[in-house]
């Protein structure tokens, strides 16, 4: 995998941890591994993935859907969008790919 092709990678790309709400903010690690948002590339990488390692991700981010989908509700006016937001957005979608697969 092309390492640009994870969000935090980019080298425009500022991640501050204290912009992430508290109740997420522990899955920022999970966050910047899948922050993939290349189809392809993402693709790739959940098949090269454990099954368990799938697993974990899915479910690490399953409770925390509600909540990720309130702070994008709640910051959809800001222009640009928040780095912090984009990122665990791509993540969500990520996760939720890794779900769909999975169940």
């Amino acid at each position: 995998m092309n390492i640009s092709s994870r969000y935090s990678d980019i080298p425009e790309v500022v991640i501050d941890e204290t912009k992430i709400p508290p109740e997420v903010r522990h899955l920022l690690p999970l966050a910047r591994e899948w922050s993939i948002s290349d189809d392809v590339e993402l693709d790739a990488y959940v098949k090269a993935a454990s099954p368990e390692k799938r697993r974990e991700f899915f479910e690490a981010f399953r409770p925390h859907f509600n909540a990720l989908a309130k702070w994008n509700r709640e910051s959809q006016q800001l222009v640009p969008q928040p780095d912090e937001l984009v990122l665990f957005d791509i993540a969500a979608n990520a996760a939720a790919t890794v779900g769909s697969a999975t169940t």
